[in-house]
């Protein structure tokens, strides 16, 4: 099975403001944006499209594979960050903020989730989508930085305390080649 692992380009907001499930627009460079990641992938048709359901998905999805079916699925939305979302984080009350940030795999923003609930539903959605496509299908998810970290530190054995060392910029392709339970991971564009 192939899969391109494909994350949103730059959304419109203001740099410093946290902004996990907030459905966001895309920023005004998207066709740029959107023609480089058509560069990485001119090869890849796919059998499928998941997209997670924010806007800043949803028109990456349709702008790259406009003839594919898609499906919208709820459970590889980003991060909830609760009552922080929308806030800049220099303004998030540090009593709050750095007991988070020191666990923020267990621990999770009021309101909002930890790393760890993120992980489990997002292993949930994609252990159903493998057992769905079976036959070897090539599969386009489009989705978020902690989505695609999620799914890196299952087949590259990553701690969760290391995963963000990893850069996952906006617009990063990662190419997952599943073959009887072994997996390859290139990374295509960062």
């Amino acid at each position: 099975m192939e899969i391109y692992l494909i994350r949103h380009t730059t959304p419109l907001v203001e740099q410093g403001i946290c902004y996990g499930q907030t459905d966001l627009d895309i920023a005004h460079n998207f066709q740029e944006e959107v023609e480089d990641i058509k560069v990485a992938l001119q090869h890849f048709n796919p059998d499928k499209v998941y997209t997670s359901p924010l806007m800043r998905c949803t028109k990456l999805a349709h702008s790259l594979f406009p003839k594919n079916a898609h499906e919208k699925e709820e459970r590889i939305k980003e991060l909830n960050f609760g009552d922080w979302e929308m806030e800049k984080w220099n303004a998030i009350d540090r009593k709050q903020l750095d007991p988070w940030a020191n666990d923020f795999y267990r621990s999770s923003p009021p309101n909002g989730e930890s790393f760890w609930e993120l992980e489990q539903r997002s292993l949930s959605f994609w252990d159903e989508m493998l057992s769905k496509h079976i036959n070897g299908d090539k599969i386009a998810v489009v989705s978020h930085s902690g989505v695609l970290r999620v799914l890196l530190m299952k087949y590259l054995e990553i701690p969760h305390h290391k995963i963000f060392n990893l850069s996952l910029d906006c617009g990063a392709i990662v190419h997952v080649n599943l073959k009887d339970n072994n997996a390859t991971i290139k990374v295509i564009k960062g």
